[in-house]
Protein backbone atom coordinates (compact mmCIF):
# COMPACT_ATOMS: atom_id res chain seq x y z
CA UNK A 1 0.00 0.00 0.00
CA UNK A 2 1.59 3.25 -1.12
CA UNK A 3 2.18 6.28 1.08
CA UNK A 4 0.04 8.38 -1.27
CA UNK A 5 -2.92 6.02 -0.75
CA UNK A 6 -2.47 6.19 3.02
CA UNK A 7 -2.36 9.98 2.98
CA UNK A 8 -5.50 10.18 0.81
CA UNK A 9 -7.43 7.76 3.04
CA UNK A 10 -6.41 9.64 6.21
CA UNK A 11 -7.26 12.98 4.60
CA UNK A 12 -10.72 11.66 3.67
CA UNK A 13 -11.28 10.59 7.28
CA UNK A 14 -10.22 13.99 8.60
CA UNK A 15 -12.57 15.70 6.12
CA UNK A 16 -15.49 13.43 7.07
CA UNK A 17 -14.80 14.01 10.78
CA UNK A 18 -14.83 17.78 10.49
CA UNK A 19 -17.89 17.64 8.24
CA UNK A 20 -19.81 15.73 10.94
CA UNK A 21 -18.33 18.01 13.61
CA UNK A 22 -19.55 21.18 11.88
CA UNK A 23 -22.87 19.60 10.87
CA UNK A 24 -23.70 18.97 14.52
CA UNK A 25 -22.31 22.27 15.74
CA UNK A 26 -24.06 24.54 13.24
CA UNK A 27 -27.49 22.88 13.29
CA UNK A 28 -29.77 25.36 15.09
CA UNK A 29 -32.43 22.70 15.57
CA UNK A 30 -29.95 20.79 17.79
CA UNK A 31 -29.19 23.73 20.08
CA UNK A 32 -30.79 21.95 23.03
CA UNK A 33 -28.52 18.88 22.96
CA UNK A 34 -25.55 21.01 21.89
CA UNK A 35 -25.52 22.50 25.38
CA UNK A 36 -23.42 19.45 26.20
CA UNK A 37 -20.57 21.16 24.42
CA UNK A 38 -17.43 20.06 22.55
CA UNK A 39 -17.79 16.34 23.31
CA UNK A 40 -21.06 15.98 21.39
CA UNK A 41 -19.45 17.49 18.27
CA UNK A 42 -16.50 15.05 18.49
CA UNK A 43 -18.69 11.99 19.11
CA UNK A 44 -20.90 12.86 16.12
CA UNK A 45 -17.95 13.51 13.81
CA UNK A 46 -16.34 10.23 14.86
CA UNK A 47 -19.67 8.43 14.37
CA UNK A 48 -19.81 9.59 10.76
CA UNK A 49 -16.25 8.29 10.17
CA UNK A 50 -17.17 4.93 11.73
CA UNK A 51 -20.21 4.66 9.46
CA UNK A 52 -17.93 5.43 6.51
CA UNK A 53 -15.44 2.74 7.59
CA UNK A 54 -18.01 0.07 8.45
CA UNK A 55 -19.17 0.11 4.84
CA UNK A 56 -15.76 0.22 3.16
CA UNK A 57 -13.93 -2.31 5.34
CA UNK A 58 -16.16 -5.16 4.14
CA UNK A 59 -15.40 -4.66 0.45
CA UNK A 60 -11.63 -5.51 0.30
CA UNK A 61 -12.32 -9.00 1.70
CA UNK A 62 -14.91 -9.77 -0.99
CA UNK A 63 -12.37 -11.64 -3.14
CA UNK A 64 -14.85 -13.23 -5.50
CA UNK A 65 -16.66 -9.95 -6.17
CA UNK A 66 -13.40 -8.13 -6.85
CA UNK A 67 -12.20 -10.95 -9.09
CA UNK A 68 -15.39 -10.77 -11.17
CA UNK A 69 -15.12 -6.97 -11.32
CA UNK A 70 -11.53 -7.22 -12.50
CA UNK A 71 -12.43 -9.71 -15.23
CA UNK A 72 -15.22 -7.47 -16.49
CA UNK A 73 -12.91 -4.45 -16.49
CA UNK A 74 -10.28 -6.47 -18.37
CA UNK A 75 -12.78 -7.63 -20.99
CA UNK A 76 -14.51 -4.28 -21.54
CA UNK A 77 -11.77 -1.73 -20.99
CA UNK A 78 -8.58 -3.85 -21.27
CA UNK A 79 -7.57 -2.81 -17.75
CA UNK A 80 -5.28 -5.26 -15.93
CA UNK A 81 -5.04 -8.97 -16.53
CA UNK A 82 -8.42 -10.02 -15.18
CA UNK A 83 -7.15 -10.66 -11.66
CA UNK A 84 -6.76 -8.62 -8.53
CA UNK A 85 -3.92 -9.33 -6.15
CA UNK A 86 -5.13 -10.52 -2.74
CA UNK A 87 -3.18 -11.97 0.14
CA UNK A 88 -1.50 -11.24 3.46
CA UNK A 89 0.92 -8.71 1.87
CA UNK A 90 -1.33 -7.45 -0.94
CA UNK A 91 -2.70 -3.96 -1.33
CA UNK A 92 -6.26 -5.11 -0.61
CA UNK A 93 -5.27 -6.58 2.73
CA UNK A 94 -3.32 -3.39 3.37
CA UNK A 95 -6.44 -1.29 2.75
CA UNK A 96 -8.43 -3.53 5.08
CA UNK A 97 -5.85 -3.16 7.87
CA UNK A 98 -5.48 0.58 7.37
CA UNK A 99 -9.24 1.09 7.59
CA UNK A 100 -9.23 -1.04 10.76
CA UNK A 101 -6.66 1.31 12.32
CA UNK A 102 -8.94 4.24 11.55
CA UNK A 103 -11.87 2.40 13.13
CA UNK A 104 -9.78 1.94 16.27
CA UNK A 105 -8.86 5.65 16.36
CA UNK A 106 -12.35 7.04 15.77
CA UNK A 107 -13.95 4.37 17.97
CA UNK A 108 -11.80 5.68 20.82
CA UNK A 109 -12.91 9.27 20.10
CA UNK A 110 -16.55 8.19 19.84
CA UNK A 111 -16.58 6.21 23.10
CA UNK A 112 -14.72 8.86 25.12
CA UNK A 113 -16.99 11.55 23.66
CA UNK A 114 -20.11 9.70 24.75
CA UNK A 115 -18.69 9.08 28.23
CA UNK A 116 -18.35 12.84 28.59
CA UNK A 117 -21.80 13.36 27.02
CA UNK A 118 -23.53 11.11 29.51
CA UNK A 119 -21.69 12.73 32.41
CA UNK A 120 -22.72 16.20 31.20
CA UNK A 121 -26.36 15.10 30.82
CA UNK A 122 -26.33 13.92 34.42
CA UNK A 123 -24.95 17.29 35.49
CA UNK A 124 -27.71 19.03 33.52
CA UNK A 125 -30.30 16.97 35.38
CA UNK A 126 -31.49 14.90 32.41
CA UNK A 127 -31.00 11.48 33.93
CA UNK A 128 -28.30 9.28 35.43
CA UNK A 129 -25.23 8.55 33.30
CA UNK A 130 -25.59 4.81 33.94
CA UNK A 131 -29.06 4.85 32.41
CA UNK A 132 -27.58 6.16 29.17
CA UNK A 133 -24.74 3.64 29.28
CA UNK A 134 -26.78 0.51 29.97
CA UNK A 135 -30.42 1.46 29.50
CA UNK A 136 -30.54 2.70 25.92
CA UNK A 137 -30.21 1.07 22.50
CA UNK A 138 -27.14 3.19 21.76
CA UNK A 139 -25.43 2.21 25.03
CA UNK A 140 -26.18 -1.53 24.97
CA UNK A 141 -25.40 -2.08 21.27
CA UNK A 142 -22.35 0.14 21.60
CA UNK A 143 -20.84 -1.93 24.40
CA UNK A 144 -21.52 -5.16 22.53
CA UNK A 145 -19.75 -3.77 19.46
CA UNK A 146 -16.89 -2.61 21.65
CA UNK A 147 -16.51 -6.09 23.14
CA UNK A 148 -16.61 -7.91 19.79
CA UNK A 149 -14.27 -5.46 18.08
CA UNK A 150 -11.87 -5.84 21.00
CA UNK A 151 -11.70 -9.60 20.44
CA UNK A 152 -11.17 -9.04 16.71
CA UNK A 153 -8.38 -6.51 17.18
CA UNK A 154 -6.52 -8.62 19.75
CA UNK A 155 -6.62 -11.89 17.78
CA UNK A 156 -5.64 -10.07 14.58
CA UNK A 157 -2.25 -9.14 16.04
CA UNK A 158 0.53 -10.72 14.01
CA UNK A 159 2.02 -12.79 16.85
CA UNK A 160 -1.34 -14.15 17.97
CA UNK A 161 -2.42 -14.81 14.38
CA UNK A 162 0.71 -16.84 13.67
CA UNK A 163 0.52 -18.75 16.95
CA UNK A 164 -3.18 -19.56 16.75
CA UNK A 165 -4.67 -18.86 13.34
CA UNK A 166 -7.95 -20.55 14.31
CA UNK A 167 -8.61 -17.90 16.98
CA UNK A 168 -8.07 -15.15 14.41
CA UNK A 169 -10.26 -16.85 11.80
CA UNK A 170 -13.23 -17.52 14.07
CA UNK A 171 -13.22 -14.19 15.93
CA UNK A 172 -13.00 -12.24 12.69
CA UNK A 173 -16.35 -13.69 11.67
CA UNK A 174 -17.85 -11.82 14.60
CA UNK A 175 -17.88 -8.90 12.17
CA UNK A 176 -21.34 -10.02 11.03
CA UNK A 177 -22.68 -9.58 14.57
CA UNK A 178 -20.94 -6.19 14.77
CA UNK A 179 -22.81 -5.10 11.63
CA UNK A 180 -26.12 -6.24 13.16
CA UNK A 181 -25.48 -4.17 16.30
CA UNK A 182 -24.34 -1.28 14.10
CA UNK A 183 -27.66 -1.35 12.21
CA UNK A 184 -29.61 -1.02 15.50
CA UNK A 185 -27.19 1.34 17.22
CA UNK A 186 -29.19 4.45 16.35
CA UNK A 187 -32.61 2.88 16.92
CA UNK A 188 -33.15 4.65 20.26
CA UNK A 189 -32.31 8.00 18.66
CA UNK A 190 -29.94 9.64 21.12
CA UNK A 191 -29.62 12.83 19.05
CA UNK A 192 -32.98 14.62 18.72
CA UNK A 193 -34.01 18.08 17.58
CA UNK A 194 -35.50 20.65 19.94
CA UNK A 195 -38.96 19.38 18.91
CA UNK A 196 -38.01 15.77 19.71
CA UNK A 197 -37.52 14.52 16.14
CA UNK A 198 -34.77 12.02 15.45
CA UNK A 199 -31.73 13.48 13.67
CA UNK A 200 -29.58 10.56 12.52
CA UNK A 201 -27.31 10.01 9.56
CA UNK A 202 -29.23 6.99 8.21
CA UNK A 203 -25.88 5.25 7.68
CA UNK A 204 -27.31 1.92 8.87
CA UNK A 205 -28.81 1.48 5.38
CA UNK A 206 -25.37 1.45 3.76
CA UNK A 207 -24.04 -0.90 6.42
CA UNK A 208 -26.87 -3.32 5.67
CA UNK A 209 -26.10 -3.14 1.93
CA UNK A 210 -22.40 -3.84 2.55
CA UNK A 211 -23.29 -6.77 4.81
CA UNK A 212 -25.63 -8.24 2.21
CA UNK A 213 -22.88 -7.98 -0.42
CA UNK A 214 -20.49 -9.76 1.92
CA UNK A 215 -23.04 -12.49 2.69
CA UNK A 216 -23.73 -12.96 -1.03
CA UNK A 217 -19.99 -13.29 -1.57
CA UNK A 218 -19.76 -15.96 1.13
CA UNK A 219 -22.71 -17.87 -0.33
CA UNK A 220 -21.25 -17.83 -3.85
CA UNK A 221 -17.87 -19.00 -2.59
CA UNK A 222 -19.48 -21.73 -0.49
CA UNK A 223 -21.45 -23.02 -3.48
CA UNK A 224 -18.48 -22.95 -5.87
CA UNK A 225 -16.16 -24.67 -3.39
CA UNK A 226 -18.66 -27.14 -1.93
CA UNK A 227 -17.59 -30.05 -4.14
CA UNK A 228 -14.89 -32.19 -2.55
CA UNK A 229 -11.79 -32.91 -4.64
CA UNK A 230 -9.68 -36.05 -4.34
CA UNK A 231 -5.91 -35.71 -4.20
CA UNK A 232 -4.05 -37.42 -7.03
CA UNK A 233 -0.86 -37.69 -4.98
CA UNK A 234 1.04 -36.25 -2.04
CA UNK A 235 4.83 -35.99 -1.84
CA UNK A 236 6.99 -35.27 1.22
CA UNK A 237 10.15 -33.32 0.36
CA UNK A 238 13.40 -32.81 2.30
CA UNK A 239 13.10 -29.74 4.48
CA UNK A 240 9.58 -30.59 5.66
CA UNK A 241 7.57 -29.45 2.63
CA UNK A 242 4.46 -31.30 1.50
CA UNK A 243 3.42 -31.26 -2.17
CA UNK A 244 -0.25 -31.82 -2.99
CA UNK A 245 -1.33 -32.66 -6.55
CA UNK A 246 -4.93 -32.75 -7.77
CA UNK A 247 -7.17 -32.18 -10.78
CA UNK A 248 -9.86 -29.52 -10.83
CA UNK A 249 -11.31 -28.90 -14.33
CA UNK A 250 -13.29 -25.82 -13.27
CA UNK A 251 -10.20 -23.92 -12.04
CA UNK A 252 -8.50 -21.81 -14.72
CA UNK A 253 -5.49 -20.06 -13.26
CA UNK A 254 -2.51 -17.95 -14.26
CA UNK A 255 1.08 -18.43 -13.03
CA UNK A 256 1.66 -16.98 -9.59
CA UNK A 257 -1.95 -17.14 -8.44
CA UNK A 258 -3.10 -18.81 -5.24
CA UNK A 259 -6.07 -20.80 -4.00
CA UNK A 260 -7.69 -21.33 -0.63
CA UNK A 261 -8.01 -24.93 0.47
CA UNK A 262 -10.05 -26.56 3.18
CA UNK A 263 -9.52 -30.08 4.51
CA UNK A 264 -12.67 -31.10 6.42
CA UNK A 265 -10.75 -33.93 8.08
CA UNK A 266 -8.61 -31.30 9.84
CA UNK A 267 -11.11 -28.47 10.24
CA UNK A 268 -14.56 -28.11 8.71
CA UNK A 269 -14.56 -24.31 8.44
CA UNK A 270 -10.88 -23.38 8.24
CA UNK A 271 -9.43 -22.17 4.91
CA UNK A 272 -5.78 -21.40 4.14
CA UNK A 273 -4.19 -19.74 1.07
CA UNK A 274 -1.37 -21.46 -0.85
CA UNK A 275 0.41 -20.45 -4.03
CA UNK A 276 -0.06 -22.66 -7.09
CA UNK A 277 3.40 -23.94 -8.00
CA UNK A 278 2.41 -25.69 -11.23
CA UNK A 279 1.91 -24.27 -14.72
CA UNK A 280 -1.49 -23.97 -16.45
CA UNK A 281 -0.01 -26.24 -19.15
CA UNK A 282 0.34 -29.12 -16.68
CA UNK A 283 -2.27 -31.78 -16.08
CA UNK A 284 -2.26 -31.46 -12.30
CA UNK A 285 -2.50 -28.46 -9.99
CA UNK A 286 0.35 -28.50 -7.47
CA UNK A 287 0.64 -26.82 -4.07
CA UNK A 288 3.86 -26.79 -2.03
CA UNK A 289 3.11 -26.44 1.69
CA UNK A 290 5.86 -25.86 4.25
CA UNK A 291 5.09 -27.11 7.76
CA UNK A 292 5.46 -23.96 9.85
CA UNK A 293 2.18 -23.80 11.78
CA UNK A 294 -0.46 -25.82 13.61
CA UNK A 295 -2.63 -26.56 10.59
CA UNK A 296 0.23 -27.44 8.23
CA UNK A 297 1.78 -29.62 10.94
CA UNK A 298 -1.50 -31.51 11.30
CA UNK A 299 -1.56 -32.02 7.53
CA UNK A 300 1.95 -33.50 7.63
CA UNK A 301 1.01 -35.87 10.45
CA UNK A 302 -2.13 -36.91 8.58
CA UNK A 303 0.04 -37.95 5.63
CA UNK A 304 2.60 -39.65 7.87
CA UNK A 305 5.33 -36.99 7.53
CA UNK A 306 4.80 -34.55 10.39
CA UNK A 307 7.30 -32.08 11.88
CA UNK A 308 8.68 -34.77 14.19
CA UNK A 309 9.58 -37.05 11.24
CA UNK A 310 13.38 -37.47 10.80
CA UNK A 311 14.88 -35.54 7.91
CA UNK A 312 14.28 -37.14 4.53
CA UNK A 313 17.21 -37.71 2.19
CA UNK A 314 14.97 -37.59 -0.87
CA UNK A 315 11.36 -36.96 -1.79
CA UNK A 316 8.90 -39.64 -0.67
CA UNK A 317 5.51 -40.29 -2.31
CA UNK A 318 2.73 -41.14 0.11
CA UNK A 319 2.02 -44.75 -0.89
CA UNK A 320 -1.04 -45.38 1.26
CA UNK A 321 -3.82 -43.66 -0.68
CA UNK A 322 -6.21 -44.06 2.26
CA UNK A 323 -4.18 -41.32 3.97
CA UNK A 324 -4.94 -38.80 1.21
CA UNK A 325 -7.74 -36.54 2.48
CA UNK A 326 -10.49 -34.93 0.41
CA UNK A 327 -10.02 -31.18 -0.08
CA UNK A 328 -12.20 -28.25 -1.06
CA UNK A 329 -10.74 -25.52 -3.23
CA UNK A 330 -11.69 -21.84 -3.56
CA UNK A 331 -10.06 -19.64 -6.15
CA UNK A 332 -7.86 -18.79 -7.91
CA UNK A 333 -7.01 -15.28 -6.75
CA UNK A 334 -4.16 -12.80 -7.07
CA UNK A 335 -1.12 -13.19 -9.25
CA UNK A 336 1.36 -10.83 -10.91
CA UNK A 337 -0.15 -7.94 -12.81
CA UNK A 338 2.10 -8.47 -15.81
CA UNK A 339 3.39 -11.40 -17.86
CA UNK A 340 7.06 -12.10 -17.16
CA UNK A 341 7.69 -13.06 -20.80
CA UNK A 342 6.48 -9.62 -21.95
CA UNK A 343 9.74 -8.04 -20.72
CA UNK A 344 13.29 -7.96 -22.10
CA UNK A 345 14.69 -8.79 -18.66
CA UNK A 346 13.00 -9.89 -15.46
CA UNK A 347 13.90 -9.76 -11.77
CA UNK A 348 11.91 -11.98 -9.41
CA UNK A 349 12.30 -11.18 -5.71
CA UNK A 350 10.79 -13.14 -2.84
CA UNK A 351 11.30 -12.99 0.91
CA UNK A 352 10.62 -16.02 3.10
CA UNK A 353 7.67 -18.06 1.87
CA UNK A 354 6.94 -15.43 -0.80
CA UNK A 355 9.35 -17.23 -3.13
CA UNK A 356 6.72 -19.93 -3.76
CA UNK A 357 4.91 -17.50 -6.07
CA UNK A 358 7.68 -17.82 -8.64
CA UNK A 359 7.88 -21.62 -8.83
CA UNK A 360 4.79 -21.80 -11.04
CA UNK A 361 6.02 -18.84 -13.09
CA UNK A 362 9.33 -20.56 -13.91
CA UNK A 363 7.59 -23.78 -14.86
CA UNK A 364 5.24 -21.77 -17.06
CA UNK A 365 8.24 -20.17 -18.78
CA UNK A 366 9.60 -23.62 -19.54
CA UNK A 367 6.35 -24.66 -21.24
CA UNK A 368 6.19 -21.41 -23.22
CA UNK A 369 9.75 -21.98 -24.41
CA UNK A 370 8.85 -25.48 -25.52
CA UNK A 371 5.99 -24.06 -27.60
CA UNK A 372 7.67 -21.07 -29.24
CA UNK A 373 11.41 -21.80 -28.75
CA UNK A 374 11.89 -18.03 -28.48
CA UNK A 375 10.68 -15.14 -26.40
CA UNK A 376 11.42 -11.53 -25.70
CA UNK A 377 12.93 -12.46 -22.33
CA UNK A 378 16.75 -12.52 -22.42
CA UNK A 379 17.70 -12.98 -18.75
CA UNK A 380 15.87 -13.64 -15.50
CA UNK A 381 17.37 -13.06 -12.04
CA UNK A 382 15.75 -14.84 -9.10
CA UNK A 383 16.45 -13.36 -5.64
CA UNK A 384 15.47 -15.08 -2.42
CA UNK A 385 15.97 -13.33 0.92
CA UNK A 386 15.51 -15.44 4.05
CA UNK A 387 16.54 -15.32 7.67
CA UNK A 388 16.74 -19.10 8.13
CA UNK A 389 19.46 -21.01 6.28
CA UNK A 390 17.70 -24.27 7.14
CA UNK A 391 15.04 -23.37 4.58
CA UNK A 392 17.56 -23.97 1.82
CA UNK A 393 16.52 -27.58 1.39
CA UNK A 394 12.90 -26.50 1.11
CA UNK A 395 13.94 -23.96 -1.52
CA UNK A 396 15.73 -26.66 -3.52
CA UNK A 397 12.75 -29.01 -3.32
CA UNK A 398 10.55 -26.16 -4.56
CA UNK A 399 12.66 -25.36 -7.63
CA UNK A 400 14.43 -28.64 -8.35
CA UNK A 401 11.76 -29.85 -10.77
CA UNK A 402 13.11 -31.26 -14.00
CA UNK A 403 11.53 -28.48 -16.05
CA UNK A 404 12.87 -25.73 -13.81
CA UNK A 405 16.32 -27.34 -13.66
CA UNK A 406 16.56 -27.18 -17.43
CA UNK A 407 16.05 -23.41 -17.35
CA UNK A 408 18.86 -23.04 -14.81
CA UNK A 409 21.20 -25.13 -16.97
CA UNK A 410 20.57 -23.02 -20.10
CA UNK A 411 21.78 -19.90 -18.32
CA UNK A 412 18.48 -18.07 -18.88
CA UNK A 413 17.95 -17.92 -15.11
CA UNK A 414 20.47 -16.74 -12.53
CA UNK A 415 19.82 -17.43 -8.89
CA UNK A 416 20.85 -15.30 -5.89
CA UNK A 417 20.22 -16.33 -2.28
CA UNK A 418 20.70 -13.99 0.67
CA UNK A 419 20.56 -15.12 4.30
CA UNK A 420 20.08 -12.57 7.08
CA UNK A 421 20.11 -13.18 10.82
CA UNK A 422 19.62 -11.38 14.11
CA UNK A 423 22.60 -13.22 15.59
CA UNK A 424 25.83 -11.30 15.05
CA UNK A 425 28.05 -14.35 15.64
CA UNK A 426 29.04 -16.51 12.70
CA UNK A 427 31.22 -19.57 12.59
CA UNK A 428 34.33 -19.47 10.49
CA UNK A 429 33.65 -20.01 6.79
CA UNK A 430 33.93 -23.57 5.55
CA UNK A 431 35.96 -23.74 2.38
CA UNK A 432 36.01 -26.53 -0.10
CA UNK A 433 39.20 -26.50 -2.13
CA UNK A 434 41.23 -28.81 -4.35
CA UNK A 435 43.98 -29.23 -1.80
CA UNK A 436 41.60 -30.60 0.85
CA UNK A 437 38.56 -31.96 -0.81
CA UNK A 438 38.00 -28.99 -3.07
CA UNK A 439 35.01 -29.12 -5.34
CA UNK A 440 35.97 -28.25 -8.91
CA UNK A 441 33.22 -27.56 -11.40
CA UNK A 442 33.33 -28.63 -14.98
CA UNK A 443 33.82 -25.56 -17.13
CA UNK A 444 31.74 -27.17 -19.85
CA UNK A 445 28.63 -26.87 -17.69
CA UNK A 446 26.72 -23.60 -17.82
CA UNK A 447 27.72 -21.53 -14.83
CA UNK A 448 25.74 -18.77 -13.17
CA UNK A 449 26.99 -15.37 -14.21
CA UNK A 450 28.95 -13.61 -11.45
CA UNK A 451 26.54 -12.09 -9.00
CA UNK A 452 26.33 -8.32 -8.91
CA UNK A 453 28.63 -6.71 -6.39
CA UNK A 454 26.65 -5.03 -3.64
CA UNK A 455 27.40 -2.45 -0.99
CA UNK A 456 26.11 -2.91 2.56
CA UNK A 457 26.85 0.44 4.09
CA UNK A 458 23.19 1.57 4.14
CA UNK A 459 21.15 1.77 7.29
CA UNK A 460 17.89 0.50 5.79
CA UNK A 461 16.22 -2.56 7.27
CA UNK A 462 13.37 -4.75 6.22
CA UNK A 463 11.64 -7.79 7.59
CA UNK A 464 10.28 -11.10 6.41
CA UNK A 465 6.55 -11.43 6.78
CA UNK A 466 6.86 -15.01 7.98
CA UNK A 467 9.49 -14.25 10.60
CA UNK A 468 8.62 -15.14 14.19
CA UNK A 469 11.48 -13.19 15.72
CA UNK A 470 10.32 -9.63 15.11
CA UNK A 471 9.79 -6.99 12.49
CA UNK A 472 13.39 -5.90 11.85
CA UNK A 473 16.46 -7.87 10.98
CA UNK A 474 20.05 -7.04 11.89
CA UNK A 475 21.72 -7.03 8.50
CA UNK A 476 25.23 -8.39 8.27
CA UNK A 477 27.92 -7.82 5.69
CA UNK A 478 28.37 -10.58 3.12
CA UNK A 479 31.35 -12.86 2.82
CA UNK A 480 33.65 -11.94 0.01
CA UNK A 481 33.66 -14.47 -2.80
CA UNK A 482 36.06 -14.73 -5.73
CA UNK A 483 34.34 -15.19 -9.07
CA UNK A 484 34.94 -17.64 -11.86
CA UNK A 485 33.82 -21.15 -12.69
CA UNK A 486 36.45 -22.80 -10.47
CA UNK A 487 35.96 -20.45 -7.53
CA UNK A 488 35.93 -21.64 -3.94
CA UNK A 489 32.59 -21.84 -2.20
CA UNK A 490 32.70 -20.04 1.13
CA UNK A 491 29.87 -21.18 3.37
CA UNK A 492 28.83 -20.45 6.88
CA UNK A 493 26.43 -22.30 9.17
CA UNK A 494 23.84 -20.08 10.81
CA UNK A 495 24.30 -20.87 14.52
CA UNK A 496 20.76 -19.97 15.64
CA UNK A 497 18.30 -22.83 14.97
CA UNK A 498 14.71 -22.21 13.85
CA UNK A 499 12.13 -21.48 16.51
CA UNK A 500 10.73 -25.05 16.33
CA UNK A 501 13.54 -27.29 15.07
CA UNK A 502 12.60 -30.55 13.44
CA UNK A 503 14.02 -33.60 15.17
CA UNK A 504 16.60 -35.16 12.96
CA UNK A 505 17.02 -32.00 10.96
CA UNK A 506 20.79 -32.47 11.07
CA UNK A 507 22.47 -35.73 10.23
CA UNK A 508 24.94 -37.52 12.48
CA UNK A 509 27.92 -35.60 11.16
CA UNK A 510 26.33 -32.31 12.13
CA UNK A 511 26.43 -30.82 8.62
CA UNK A 512 24.21 -27.82 8.02
CA UNK A 513 21.49 -27.43 5.43
CA UNK A 514 23.88 -25.41 3.27
CA UNK A 515 26.57 -28.08 3.37
CA UNK A 516 24.07 -30.75 2.38
CA UNK A 517 22.95 -28.57 -0.51
CA UNK A 518 26.54 -28.12 -1.62
CA UNK A 519 27.05 -31.88 -1.54
CA UNK A 520 24.06 -32.16 -3.86
CA UNK A 521 25.71 -29.58 -6.08
CA UNK A 522 28.85 -31.70 -6.34
CA UNK A 523 26.68 -34.62 -7.44
CA UNK A 524 25.02 -32.45 -10.10
CA UNK A 525 21.59 -32.54 -8.43
CA UNK A 526 21.28 -29.03 -7.05
CA UNK A 527 20.35 -25.67 -8.47
CA UNK A 528 22.62 -23.77 -6.07
CA UNK A 529 25.86 -22.89 -7.81
CA UNK A 530 29.04 -20.94 -7.10
CA UNK A 531 28.41 -17.36 -5.97
CA UNK A 532 24.73 -18.10 -5.41
CA UNK A 533 24.67 -17.93 -1.60
CA UNK A 534 25.35 -14.63 0.19
CA UNK A 535 25.01 -13.29 3.73
CA UNK A 536 23.42 -9.94 4.44
CA UNK A 537 20.86 -8.06 2.40
CA UNK A 538 20.99 -7.40 -1.33
CA UNK A 539 21.51 -3.76 -2.23
CA UNK A 540 18.90 -3.44 -4.94
CA UNK A 541 19.87 0.16 -5.63
CA UNK A 542 23.30 -1.01 -6.80
CA UNK A 543 21.79 -4.01 -8.58
CA UNK A 544 19.39 -1.89 -10.61
CA UNK A 545 22.11 0.67 -11.36
CA UNK A 546 24.49 -2.05 -12.58
CA UNK A 547 21.82 -3.50 -14.84
CA UNK A 548 21.06 -0.05 -16.25
CA UNK A 549 24.77 0.51 -16.98
CA UNK A 550 25.08 -2.84 -18.78
CA UNK A 551 22.03 -2.08 -20.89
CA UNK A 552 23.41 1.36 -21.80
CA UNK A 553 26.68 -0.27 -22.93
CA UNK A 554 24.97 -3.09 -24.84
CA UNK A 555 24.52 -1.98 -28.44
CA UNK A 556 22.27 -4.95 -29.19
CA UNK A 557 19.73 -3.93 -26.58
CA UNK A 558 16.48 -2.43 -27.87
CA UNK A 559 16.02 1.33 -27.90
CA UNK A 560 14.09 1.07 -24.63
CA UNK A 561 14.67 -2.04 -22.55
CA UNK A 562 11.80 -3.01 -20.26
CA UNK A 563 12.76 -4.77 -17.04
CA UNK A 564 9.96 -6.41 -15.06
CA UNK A 565 10.52 -6.41 -11.30
CA UNK A 566 8.15 -8.88 -9.63
CA UNK A 567 8.01 -8.95 -5.85
CA UNK A 568 6.29 -11.02 -3.16
CA UNK A 569 7.16 -10.37 0.46
CA UNK A 570 7.21 -7.78 3.23
CA UNK A 571 5.75 -4.34 2.41
CA UNK A 572 8.82 -2.45 3.71
CA UNK A 573 11.13 -3.94 1.09
CA UNK A 574 8.37 -3.52 -1.51
CA UNK A 575 8.38 0.24 -0.94
CA UNK A 576 12.15 0.31 -1.41
CA UNK A 577 11.91 -1.64 -4.68
CA UNK A 578 9.16 0.60 -6.02
CA UNK A 579 11.22 3.70 -5.24
CA UNK A 580 14.39 2.28 -6.83
CA UNK A 581 12.48 1.25 -9.97
CA UNK A 582 11.34 4.83 -10.48
CA UNK A 583 14.78 6.26 -9.70
CA UNK A 584 16.75 4.00 -12.05
CA UNK A 585 14.40 4.29 -15.04
CA UNK A 586 15.44 6.52 -17.93
CA UNK A 587 14.96 6.85 -21.68
CA UNK A 588 16.92 3.65 -22.40
CA UNK A 589 15.67 1.37 -19.61
CA UNK A 590 12.41 1.22 -17.72
CA UNK A 591 11.94 -0.80 -14.54
CA UNK A 592 8.29 -1.87 -14.19
CA UNK A 593 7.38 -2.80 -10.61
CA UNK A 594 4.70 -5.39 -9.89
CA UNK A 595 3.79 -6.69 -6.43
CA UNK A 596 1.89 -9.87 -5.63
Amino acid sequence: MSTVAKVLISACHVAVFFYGFQLQRNDKELSDINTIGFSIYCSRGAALCLAFDMVLIMLPVCRKLLSYTSRIASALFHIGQGTISEGSNSSLTGYHKYLAYHILAFLTIHVLGHCVNFYRLEQLGRGAATSYHFGTWAGVTGYWMLLLLGFMFITAHKKIRKRNYEAFWYTHHLALFVMVFFAFHGYGCFVKTNEGQCRGYGSWKYGVIASLIYLAEKVIRAIESSKATALSSAIAHPGGAIELNFKHPSIHYRPGQHVYINIPQLSKYEWHPFTITSSPFEEFISLDIRQDGDWTGQLGRLLGYGPETPRLEQAQVVQDRSLLPLIRVDGPYGGPKEDVLAFDRAILIGTGNGITTFSGILRHIWFRHQETQSSRLKTLDLYWVSRDANKLEWFQSLFSMEKTMELFRTGLIRIHIYFTTSNSTFQRPIQRGSSSGKAHYNNSKPQPLPSLQTEFGGLGRYSEDDDDQGECEVLLSPLDRPGGASSLISLTSIPSPPSSPRPGANDSSGTSAIERSMESLEQGDAIIGPNSVHYGRPDFASIFESMAERVMMDRESPRQTRVGVFYCGSPSLGRTLSRECRRCSNSRIKFVYSVN
